[in-house]
């Protein structure tokens, strides 16, 4: 097969006709091609995560709907069944007439007083004598057994006093009631008191 080809592409159209086009290109109709790139647009790394996050709302959303429709229903299949009373009739007895009950009137009986272990007061009695022990700081007189009572005066230490009363406990002390020389009458704290003749 011989092909007649012109120097230029502009010939005549002579020459055009000359060339047989069909079978010069007809090993060519196929040329061969370079795979086509396919561009990609990569997704951002956040898009599953928002797509992820809307489907589990979504689920949660169906869920909590659910429940609320079935509500009635759930409760209704775990309540506790309610228990069938039963009643029982007695049966008829022969009854016996009351009995009086002796009536005891109620006497009126005095509380026992809390009694103080004798070794606990040191020995101090009702009538006896006591000193204030030398601590330095004296004794509070008080017009009453507490520490909130008003305090008359600090007696000295050395101090010779006579029992009036007691013992009493109070405030988490045990007190006596005294007599000081001047004829006042208080009370004191056994911790700072000792018996003497």
């Amino acid at each position: 097969m011989s092909v007649q080809r012109t120097p230029d592409r502009r010939g005549t159209d002579q020459d055009n006709e000359a060339i047989q086009w069909e079978e010069d290109l007809k090993p060519f109709t196929r040329l061969p091609r370079e795979k086509p790139v396919e561009r990609r647009q990569r997704v951002p790394s956040w898009v599953p995560g928002l797509i992820s996050i809307a489907l589990v709302a979504v689920a949660c959303s169906m869920a909590v709907n659910f429940v609320n429709r079935s509500q009635g229903a759930l409760n209704r299949a775990f309540a506790p069944s309610t228990a069938t009373s039963i009643s029982i009739s007695p049966t008829p007895t022969d009854e016996f007439p009351p009995t009086a009950t002796p009536f005891m009137a109620a006497t009126e009986t005095p509380l026992p007083q809390p009694t103080i272990d004798g070794a606990l007061t040191g020995g101090i009695t009702v009538g006896g004598k006591v000193r204030v022990f030398d601590t330095g700081n004296g004794l509070n007189f008080r017009r009453g057994p507490s520490r909130n009572a008003a305090l008359i005066k600090k007696l000295p230490d050395g101090e010779t006093l006579e029992v009036m009363g007691g013992p009493t406990q109070a405030d988490n002390f045990i007190w006596w009631q005294l007599k000081d020389s001047a004829g006042v009458v208080g009370w004191g704290v056994q911790t700072y008191l000792q018996a003497t003749q």
